[in-house]
């Protein structure tokens, strides 16, 4: 067809120029309003972007991305540090005293109440000192005896543990 053709074949149609202009207003319409959605969406996009990167519209992504991975390696660098200082107080805390154990007694009947006593002060390898204090009606007495590994000084006389400091260490071990 040629265009006269086609020109006088629309005007004896007009039911289909009708349909025609109707379809086009439709599509038009269509994409006026995915044009307002579209819009809509951009400016949400936008806003999203802005509050990532901040108000500062001279600092680039890539500026940011700087700044955090210097921050990340701060962190690293401080986590670093944080782990050494706790094995070194762990190593420390290893030799604090951490554990004691009390024993009170009556170690003469004829004296009334529980007034002596045995006090074992351990650390975390069960080695420290017990104080030992009996208490007579003439005067009291106190005694210091170290204690290795939860025991006393088997070979020397004058640091073998009593029943009693035995008995404090026992409760000092017993309380951790």
């Amino acid at each position: 067809m040629q265009m006269k053709e086609y020109i006088i074949y629309l005007a004896d149609n007009p039911k289909f120029l009708l349909c025609a202009f109707a379809a086009l207003s439709i599509g038009w319409i269509f994409l006026f309003f995915l044009i307002i959605v579209l819009f809509l969406k951009n400016r949400g996009t936008r806003k999203k972007v802005e509050r990532f990167l901040g108000n500062n519209k001279e600092e680039s992504l890539e500026q940011k991305l700087d700044e955090f991975n210097k921050m990340g390696i701060e962190v690293a660098e401080q986590e670093k540090n944080i782990k050494e200082m706790l094995e070194s107080l762990e190593g420390k805390l290893k030799y604090t005293l951490q554990r004691v154990g009390v024993y009170r007694y009556n170690p003469f009947p004829d004296v009334g109440g529980d007034l002596s006593f045995s006090i074992a002060l351990l650390d975390n390898t069960n080695s420290g000192f017990v104080i030992t204090g009996i208490y007579t009606r003439n005067g009291s007495f106190t005694y210091l005896k170290p204690v290795r590994k939860g025991r006393g000084d088997e070979n020397d006389k004058r640091y073998r543990l009593s029943k009693e400091e035995t008995e404090a260490v026992c409760r000092a071990i017993a309380s951790h």
